[in-house]
């Protein structure tokens, strides 16, 4: 039996789902001194905002509370003399020029904005899978600042960038600075919605000076997604998918409030976890997976395998999964990072994402194209 690497889990369930995590606590709107502050409308994002007063910006993230868990705030432009602004606040260099990663996702975000050459570190190098830094990072153009245990504070510190981005899960180093140098939490993985993750895009602008590029780059991103949903067969059967990953025995799956939910939602699948709006992952025992298990037509599950992909490695391994009726039916179908971007440029590709789904689920709508990110085991 094949299994997923043993590193992989923590990416694969950060990417289907929130992990908890615990953020600082100030809530935006009971922050002190907001007067003469506005907030700019999103879309689909919950874990961050844009504010503005004049020339000056911030930017505020948000841990899986939402707004009552603020994990950053971030100031950006000219402050007017005397100017008051909340508590907490981290000032930043604008626009950024020199940006380091503790994620290799991050990069996919800074590439779509042309600012590729602005990555001057970022951890896990050999897992890059954005072309353009994978390139500068081949020509020595990006440092590596892993370590064992979190972050190279010595590289960092040496490397001088404007700002750290960071994941606000599993990191011991999520103060607001290391050192000098300012630290950004980035939880795009949080969004239940598609689109959400890709507005991130627009706080990326903010920061890099770039917020028309951003929100030309998101109108698009959200035209496209728009035009993928309408895709879907009027009329047609809505079939039952079971999604998760197993993990020493045990699956875990999205609950209904998660990426996943949606995606499948919106390609016109019925997910079988949908009643459950718990955040974070339900983790399911043997008994359960082969009883729910036995409803669905469609069986999908992240994996870290080079093609060929075998309905067996869908299955884990297990004989008992494998005489499920999505097996026996040729329902199996994947998602694999060694063969796609999946944790970094399927984020802004949730339109990619939705026809690959879409023509999982609803194979009679299938054409020539090829899945990118999603695919039917063959």
């Amino acid at each position: 039996m094949r299994m997923a690497a043993p590193g992989m889990r923590l990416p694969v369930l950060a990417w289907l789902v929130a992990v908890a995590v615990t953020g600082c606590g100030v809530a935006p709107h009971t922050a002190a001194n907001w007067a003469g502050w506005t907030q700019e409308p999103m879309q689909y994002a919950r874990y961050f905002q844009l504010w503005r007063k004049g020339d000056m910006q911030m930017l505020l993230t948000f841990g899986p509370g939402g707004d009552t868990d603020t994990t950053g705030l971030f100031l950006l432009g000219t402050e007017p003399g005397g100017s008051a602004y909340p508590a907490r606040t981290v000032r930043l260099k604008t626009p950024l020029r020199r940006v380091a990663l503790m994620s290799t996702t991050h990069a996919s975000f800074i590439s779509a904005l042309g600012q590729a050459k602005d990555v001057v570190g970022c951890a896990y190098t050999d897992r890059l899978r954005d072309t353009a830094v994978v390139a500068l990072a081949k020509a020595g153009h990006v440092e590596e600042i892993g370590a064992a245990d979190g972050v190279d504070r010595e590289k960092l510190l040496l490397l001088a960038p404007d700002a750290l981005f960071t994941y606000p899960y599993g990191t011991k180093d999520q103060g607001r600075r290391l050192g000098q140098v300012p630290v950004v939490p980035v939880s795009e993985y949080l969004e239940e919605h598609p689109l959400g993750r890709a507005e991130w895009l627009r706080a990326f602008g903010m920061l890099f000076g770039l917020e028309t590029r951003a929100d030309s780059l998101f109108r698009g991103i959200v035209q496209r997604y728009t035009a993928a949903l309408a895709s879907v067969p009027t009329g047609a059967d809505r079939p039952a998918v079971f999604f998760g990953s197993a993990w020493k025995g045990i699956w875990s799956v999205p609950s209904g409030k998660s990426y996943m939910a949606q995606l499948i939602n919106d390609a016109g699948g019925r997910y079988l976890f949908a009643d459950s709006i718990r955040k974070g992952n339900i983790d399911l025992g043997l008994e359960t997976v082969l009883h729910t298990g036995a409803e669905a037509a469609y069986w999908g599950r992240i994996l870290d395998l080079r093609e060929p992909v075998t309905a067996a490695d869908v299955a884990g391994g297990d004989s008992r999964v494998m005489a499920l009726p999505a097996f026996r039916n040729g329902g199996a179908f994947y998602a694999s990072s060694a063969e796609s971007d999946l944790f970094g440029q399927a984020g802004l590709e949730p339109a990619v994402v939705l026809r690959d789904l879409i023509g999982i689920l609803h194979p009679q709508s299938a054409t020539e194209r090829r899945p990118v990110y999603f695919k039917p085991v063959q």
